[in-house]
């Protein structure tokens, strides 16, 4: 702690925060320097009397007061304006009439048998002609040509 500005470090040495060795180095300078161990006497008595002081408890009325005192942005007014009683209920309506169209309504038939089979078929049925096939029947013998096959 050479070269220290040794009235800087009195308040970390009165509190007990400096390291051992930095707490020495204060220590010698005190017993060297009149003025400096008048300034920690200073420092002692000051937080002594601070000490001392009566701890104010705050009111239960301190957090709503300070809060009430903070100006709300503007957007956060009409938030909250639009989430007040009022303005819920048409909202709260709407939501429930969406929920009730959407499990009322009627829901669109899955495809059976046939339909089904078209779609999944759908691409080489639209390519008949290509095949050389006349008519989706001749799809059938196509599609069991495997089964002819394993019969031989």
């Amino acid at each position: 702690m050479a070269d220290k500005d040794y009235p800087a470090e009195l308040t970390a040495y009165i509190d007990g925060e400096l390291e051992p060795a930095d707490a020495r180095a204060v220590e010698a300078a005190l017993a060297q320097d009149p003025a400096l161990r008048a300034l920690e006497a200073r420092l002692r008595s000051v937080i002594t009397a601070v000490e001392a002081l009566p701890h104010p408890t705050p009111s239960a009325d301190l957090r709503r007061n300070v809060l009430a005192s903070i100006e709300v942005p503007p957007w956060q007014a009409r938030l909250r304006a639009w989430l007040s009683g009022p303005a819920l209920v048409p909202a709260g309506l709407a939501v429930a009439a969406a929920v009730t169209a959407v499990v009322v309504w009627p829901q669109s038939e899955e495809p059976e048998g046939e339909q089904l089979l078209l779609a999944q078929n759908l691409e080489v049925v639209e390519n008949l002609d290509v095949l050389g096939l006349d008519s989706p029947e001749d799809l059938d013998v196509v599609t069991s040509l495997h089964e002819l096959e394993v019969q031989r």
